[in-house]
């Protein structure tokens, strides 16, 4: 249930799974020590520093994410395809003509897409019927084994103080009351709703439909100096976007319920975004066959704006259907992400083949939002602290020569950013790539493919008495058209 900015929205926005070009994707974003790439400007901006023409790449992408939702023993699973632009850029390189000292700087300008949104979920089940009565509050508090949404608005407008509708949440249990979803019991001095009052054993349905994605419009400038040294910087404007529907439906299909017959609440979230970004990068190659790679990214710092809005509809034996609205909340606030440092070791055997191993680093722990007032985020930034923790990110991918082809297969292994396990659920994430591609003294083409696979928990409302599970599986097809000059 999204109600305010929190923890999940800043790991959200902070989450890099570094594509850009195929051939980067393809390496499942190894790509630290090698360069030579535009996909490595959002890795190791050194790799800028390689290049020894002017070099122009296009990569569109084909996504498709499929995921399955596990709750009360009920599995569901739903397929999503995006079309998008992985990448678009072009870098320029200037040669002085010297083998010692200063040899070249080149220049780099485009974009290059760091994650995908895109998903939707189908979570449900009937709720078990139980005997009345029971209270609204979860097991653990005294509650039944059973639960509603409905006991969600109930035991906030309970909270909300002495019996006063305008006291009511305008977004969640005001929309309940003026519905006739929820309703004041005057002799128990409390509020109340039907589900509950009659033993629950509805069908409960909760869909989730996320679009967006968040890209890098990258400016850098690399130097090589005497073919053993690289030096590169890039400046980001980073975009964001994110939009999520998440829509609950509770029906009483067996009649059960004496009044009530079913409601639909809808949540609805849209999030826009600009961060502004810095990267600092270094390539050593001692001798020929090995090339060190180390590079630092600062914080991208992001102002977001949030668009939120709720909306509810109730029908009933008796009477005609309700319908409330919420107005539209718009809040702005600023996301500080966390810093990455990236060290790299790349190993090339000219006209053979290429490896490359990245160790990264990333504190969660350190991401904090801000609006300008303290108290509206005092107790998210302490979530951050007690929730995340610094991770540790591994990737690998290799590139085999057989002239004029090249084929290319990665790894990673993105670590847990939580402080505790969640059990039964691994919360790292696990990266598979692979490609091909044909090269020629001017034009160059990649194909790849990109399947990265996570699991969570769930709760479909804070009142909810059962942890639903949702897998996700992204797979991604991907091309890229280059042009050298």
């Amino acid at each position: 249930m999204v109600i305010a900015q929190n923890e999940t929205d800043a790991l959200r926005y902070s989450r890099n799974y570094f594509g850009g070009t195929t051939r980067v994707s393809s390496m499942a974003g190894a790509f630290g020590a090698l360069g030579g790439d535009f996909g490595s400007l959002s890795i190791n901006p050194a790799g800028l520093g390689v290049f020894r023409t002017t070099e122009f790449t296009l990569s569109p992408s084909l996504s498709f994410d499929k995921t399955k939702g596990s709750y009360l023993g009920q599995e569901t699973s739903d397929i999503q395809n995006q079309f998008f632009l992985n990448n678009l850029g072009i870098v320029t390189t200037h040669l002085t003509g010297k083998d010692n000292g200063f040899v070249s700087v080149s220049f780099g300008v485009g974009y290059n897409r760091l994650n995908n949104f895109h998903r939707n979920v189908i979570l449900q089940a009937r709720m078990p019927a139980v005997t009345p009565p029971v209270s609204t509050e979860r097991p653990e508090n005294g509650g039944s084994s059973s639960s509603s949404y409905l006991d969600n608005f109930v035991n906030y407008a309970n909270g909300a103080g002495p019996f006063n509708p305008d006291n009511l949440d305008p977004f969640y249990e005001e929309l309940a009351w003026y519905a006739d979803l929820i309703y004041y019991d005057s002799s128990a001095l409390s509020y109340q709703n039907d589900i509950n009052y009659s033993g629950y054993g509805q069908f409960q349905r909760q869909t989730i439909n996320e679009r967006g994605g968040m890209g890098e419009y990258t400016f850098g400038v690399g130097t090589n100096f005497s073919n053993m040294v690289y030096f590169g910087a890039t400046f980001g404007i980073d975009q964001l976007r994110f939009s999520q529907d998440i829509v609950t439906l509770e029906e009483d299909d067996l009649g059960s319920i004496d009044y009530f017959n079913s409601f639909r609440f809808g949540e609805y979230l849209n999030v826009f975004g600009t961060g502004y970004s810095a990267k600092f990068g270094m390539i050593i190659r001692p001798i020929s066959l090995i090339r060190i790679g180390a590079a630092f990214h600062i914080p991208t710092f992001y102002k977001i704006r949030e668009e939120f809005n709720t909306e509810l509809r109730g029908t009933f034996d008796e009477v005609s259907e309700t319908h409330e609205e919420s107005p539209v909340n718009t809040f702005e606030y600023w996301l500080r992400t966390p810093y990455r440092a990236i060290g790299s070791v790349g190993f090339q055997i000219p006209k053979i083949a290429t490896i490359n191993l990245d160790y990264e680093l990333v504190d969660y722990s350190t991401m904090n939002m801000n609006s300008g007032y303290i108290e509206d985020f005092i107790d998210v930034n302490q979530g951050i602290k007690d929730i995340y923790k610094l991770t540790s990110n591994l990737r690998a991918g290799a590139e085999v020569v057989i002239k004029p082809f090249y084929l290319r297969a990665g790894i990673a292994f993105y670590g847990s950013p939580y402080v505790d396990d969640i059990p039964g659920i691994n919360t790292y994430n696990m990266l598979y790539a692979g490609g091909f591609g044909f090269r020629s003294e001017k034009f160059f083409f990649d194909f790849g493919a990109v399947n990265i696979s996570n699991a969570y928990k769930y709760d479909l409302y804070d009142e909810d008495a059962f942890n639903a599970t949702i897998d996700g599986r992204k797979l991604n097809f991907m091309t890229t058209l280059g042009f050298k000059f």
